[in-house]
């Protein structure tokens, strides 16, 4: 079976592979990936899917993800080739692990010179935040007209199946508001921490609680780097996602609806419908 993996063109050079953050979403990811940016790596985060590679990279992260947790698509799982051709630009991956699997990272955790990083935090405080950001983002998806629009834009719905499938990735395919929902992300949250801790090995394997404080403190004399003359970057709060989340969603919002428009209905009619606040920034 032809994946968009084996499509990929192959690179010419490969920049190797040094940091891989293992941490969750809403655990800090994103102050993480300017970190690393100040402290001279090359970070692949979500942030880099979305504004810098766009849709052909949305749809090689649907793949990873897909071919771990559908064990019944068809779908050989990454591992270092794939992975190392995917990465080629960048020495340091954030955020995409969690949903990819640790099997795809195997290459990375029998190679000695690659170091590994992970924030942790309350897992009550996880599944809320985990809910109150991509849990949002389903529900709005599932939701009119965004269940109508995302049909209408290749990136759109590129961002809205992506947020869906690895949100389901985390929550066994309940969504936020069911009975079980809470309690299962719970489970799977601190399951896969416990997952981490015991296949990574302890001397390259760096572990952050964000109660207790996440900065260059922390993490530069692991990566055995000098503390920058600068402040550690702002924390990924609720405001900021919704922030990022706005930018890249709003041009493509208004392009699916003007393609739409030209069918059937003007775009002020669905104007009225769109809830989510940063859409009206």
């Amino acid at each position: 079976m032809s994946r968009e993996i084996d499509r990929l063109a192959q690179p010419t050079t490969q920049k190797g592979m040094k940091v891989v953050v293992v941490s969750c979403s809403r655990t800090g990811t994103l102050g993480l990936h300017s970190a690393m940016a100040i402290l001279g790596y090359t970070p692949y985060h979500m942030y880099e899917v979305l504004f810098v590679h766009g849709y052909p990279h949305m749809r090689l992260v649907r793949e990873a993800v897909i071919a771990e947790n559908n064990r019944f698509s068809g779908i050989k799982r990454y591992e270092r080739p794939e992975m190392d051709k995917w990465l080629a630009d960048y020495d340091c991956l954030i955020e995409i692990p969690p949903y990819i699997g640790l099997s795809a990272l195997e290459g990375y955790i029998q190679d000695p010179d690659v170091k590994f990083i992970l924030t942790e935090r309350d897992p009550s405080k996880w599944v809320r935040s985990f809910n109150n950001t991509a849990g949002e983002a389903v529900k709005v998806a599932d939701a009119f007209p965004m269940s109508v629009l995302k049909h209408f834009d290749a990136e759109l719905g590129g961002f809205f199946g992506n947020a869906q499938l690895m949100y389901r990735a985390m929550s066994d395919g309940i969504d936020k508001g069911h009975p079980d929902n809470e309690a299962i992300l719970r489970r799977n949250y601190i399951e896969y921490i416990r997952n981490v801790k015991k296949t990574i090995p302890s001397d390259r394997l760096l572990v952050v609680s964000l109660e207790d404080g996440l900065g260059w403190e922390q993490i530069c004399p692991f990566l055995e780097k000098p503390i920058p003359n600068e402040p550690y970057p702002r924390a990924n709060v609720q405001e900021r996602f919704e922030e990022i989340v706005g930018e890249f969603l709003r041009p493509r919002v208004t392009a699916a609806m003007l393609r739409l428009s030209a069918l059937v209905v003007p775009p002020v009619a669905i104007a009225g419908y769109l809830g989510w606040r940063h859409f009206r920034r």
